[in-house]
């Protein structure tokens, strides 16, 4: 814990394990308190909670009374940004930090130490409109997500209490790396809110520009990547390649990159649900016992359930849940894209598509255009396998992360399937190669077109599919009619 005094000056204070129960109902925070009998010990490591030189640690003979504060403090303290970008700052002390959040990236859940973590981008800006990058992780990214969906039309200001300052190696200038410096939660030490009833918020957002900036969700950019493993070793490196044929045929737990076509919204089961705003659990939709016959044409006949929370009636809030009809030359499959993925997708909260009245599931199954316009474009997916996929033949398979970057896409695309010599049709029914060595002349009759083992994404062999029907009727890509390709064979010269 950190406790401050009348004058404003903050140390660290710690209770040992064993002492736990004996201090605990006699410490809340906010409350004003008097100790007698501590120790005080030299203050050292990299996760300093204030920068006085020494700590304090309850002892078993430790008393604790209360008294009156002399005056209201809060010992809220925030860092300059230049002081934090500049590297004045000792990135082994904690900081505080407040900012208009300008800017959002969608969840993305990447693996930490073996475990899959939530992580979350945002872009904070001063009075000064200096910019500061901020990474949040697990329950602080998911908390702070919910947050933005219910306040995105008015200024968000992100006060965050104790973070780190991450240090790593950015841009590469004049024969040095430039070190770029970011902000992150340092595990649970850190306390994270939106525009909280404080007077340091009242006087920051006196002191914003008045240019009315709108809060933007924007792709993860590569700045906010602090984990060990980049994006692109993630995605070329790390889990195998497939075709969805192969992801059917696969017999083992596993995860996956598929590179894929989206050519339809399955809105069988809709492509949202109704979640408790607090818990962040889909709710039940139960039937009310409590309505009497003779009320029924005027009473609601059914109310929404908490099972977590074990609350009737919550605070609701709708999520994505994105059943994606997916397709290349090798066959189709469904993949399943949960609210932090779509996000990154459609780039606007799901609130934003349902609309205020998000407790009305009148027609579910009309898709937005927002959604519609997914139709036809290809991204990269990493997906798992589980056992339900081999053992029951479930075709639907749950996407983890997705690439929508267009380079990345196409250096995957230029990996995996390298481009072949092209060979096109004359008017003489001859067949001429590109190929760089030179001009192969074939006879159409004599040569017979060898399919290509490689599969390509649906909009690189015609025109895309761009509803299920088609999908169905077609079973595989449009080809080009007027271009073949064939393995170019070599000519003996006669002597």
């Amino acid at each position: 814990m950190v406790v401050v005094d009348s004058n404003d000056v903050k140390i660290h204070a710690s209770v040992k394990k064993d002492l736990v129960n004996q201090f605990d109902p006699q410490l809340s925070e906010g409350s004003s308190k008097i100790f007698i009998n501590f120790s005080v010990g030299q203050s050292c490591g990299s996760y300093r909670t204030t920068n006085h030189q020494y700590k304090i640690s309850f002892l078993e003979t430790t008393h604790v009374r209360d008294c009156d504060f002399p005056n209201e403090v809060s010992g809220f303290d925030p860092a300059n940004y230049r002081d934090i970008l500049d590297g004045s700052l000792n990135s082994d002390y904690l900081v505080d930090v407040i900012g208009q959040i300008v800017e959002v990236s969608p969840i993305d859940v990447v693996s930490v130490n073996g475990k899959d973590t939530n992580k979350m981008a945002l872009e904070l800006r001063n009075s000064a409109d200096k910019r500061l990058q901020t990474v949040l992780w697990g329950s602080f990214a998911t908390d702070v997500m919910e947050a933005i969906q219910m306040r995105r039309e008015q200024a968000i200001i992100c006060v965050i209490r104790f973070g780190k300052i991450k240090v790593w190696k950015g841009k590469f200038r004049f024969i040095l790396f430039i070190y770029e410096r970011s902000i992150s939660n340092a595990y649970n030490v850190s306390a994270v809110e939106l525009t909280p009833p404080m007077a340091e918020v009242d006087s920051f957002l006196a002191l914003l520009p008045k240019d009315e900036l709108a809060l933007a969700i924007v792709d993860p950019k590569p700045l906010s990547i602090v984990s060990d493993v980049s994006e692109n070793d993630d995605f070329f490196k790390n889990p195998p390649r497939k075709t969805l044929s192969q992801l059917s045929e696969t017999r083992q737990i596993a995860k996956c990159i598929v590179m894929c076509t989206v050519a339809a919204i399955d809105s069988d089961m809709g492509w949202y649900y109704l979640s408790c705003k607090v818990c962040a659990k889909k709710v039940l939709h139960v039937p009310n016992d409590t309505i009497d016959d003779e009320d029924d044409e005027n009473s609601i006949m059914f109310s929404y359930y908490c099972p977590k929370c074990k609350v009737s009636n919550p605070k609701l809030l709708p999520r994505y849940k994105l059943h994606l009809i997916v397709v290349d030359s090798s066959g189709k499959s469904k993949f399943l894209l949960f609210d932090n993925l779509a996000v990154e997708l459609i780039h606007k909260p799901c609130i934003s598509l349902v609309g205020p009245n998000a407790d009305e599931l009148e027609e579910p199954a009309d898709i937005p255009l927002a959604l519609k316009n997914l139709v036809g474009k290809t991204y990269l997916f990493k997906v798992g396998i589980e056992r339900e996929n081999f053992l029951y033949n479930h075709d639907t398979y749950k996407v983890t992360k997705i690439i929508t970057n267009d380079e990345i896409i196409s250096e995957f695309d230029t990996k995996v399937y390298p481009k072949l010599p092209s060979l096109t049709y004359t008017g003489d029914n001859t067949i001429l190669s590109d190929a760089p060595e030179g001009s192969l002349m074939l006879s159409a009759e004599s040569s017979q077109e060898v399919e290509r083992t490689d599969l390509t994404p649906a909009k690189r062999r015609g025109t895309s599919i761009v509803n299920l029907e088609e999908a169905d009727d077609q079973n595989s890509v449009t080809r080009i009619p007027c271009t073949t390709r064939i393995k170019k064979e070599k000519i003996e010269k006669s002597g």
